[in-house]
């Protein structure tokens, strides 16, 4: 094995090591949502939205891409914990943009989402459990709140979009009800 080849597989293997460890972390791997699911996610969200919009575990950054075309006038702001999706999805965005895009490394439980128009997420029912007391105590009366697959216990959705793949994958719409 000469040189290039060995600090290819040292750098796959890093690569690897550190998305097993934030999947072991974090209780999920980065899972990119299908065409389908971006397609609904978009649908649900008004044309006329031009705040702000996270993506919670954006992962890979597909979804957050396809907010960030689909909504020009919105500040597309996505959140990941794992490292190399992270760094892919940053790198992605720093070479073709869009300028709406940011993408950052952290926790999403860390930021405050009270500033957010749309929040979009894509999590394990965990993570939703763990999300709903976060989203009463700083998402304001209105707000909408989409989530691909899994939906938030003991609240009502505004709306369940049924994909129509092999799985009849749901995405939830939420609007956050009055204090």
């Amino acid at each position: 094995m000469n040189t290039f080849s060995a600090i290819a597989v040292g750098l796959a293997l890093v690569a690897l090591i550190s998305i097993v460890l934030t999947t072991l972390r974090a209780g999920i791997s980065p899972m990119p949502s299908s065409r389908k699911a971006q397609k609904a996610i978009i649908s649900a969200i008004p044309p006329s939205t031009h705040g702000l919009i996270f993506d919670l575990g954006s992962g890979w950054g597909n979804v957050a891409f396809s907010l960030a075309r689909s909504f020009p006038q919105a500040t597309i702001r996505g959140v990941e914990l794992s490292l190399i999706p992270w760094a892919v999805s940053r790198i992605g965005a720093t070479i073709w943009g869009p300028s709406n895009l940011e993408i950052g490394l952290g926790n999403f439980h860390d930021i405050s989402l009270e500033d957010a128009e749309v929040v979009v997420c894509y999590l394990y029912p965990g993570a939703m459990t763990s999300l709903k007391t976060k989203f009463e105590e700083e998402l304001k009366p209105n707000t909408l709140i989409i989530s691909n697959t899994f939906g938030l216990a003991r609240w009502e959705p505004e709306e369940i979009i049924t994909l129509n793949d092999i799985h009849q994958t749901p995405v939830y719409r939420y609007r956050v009800p009055d204090k």
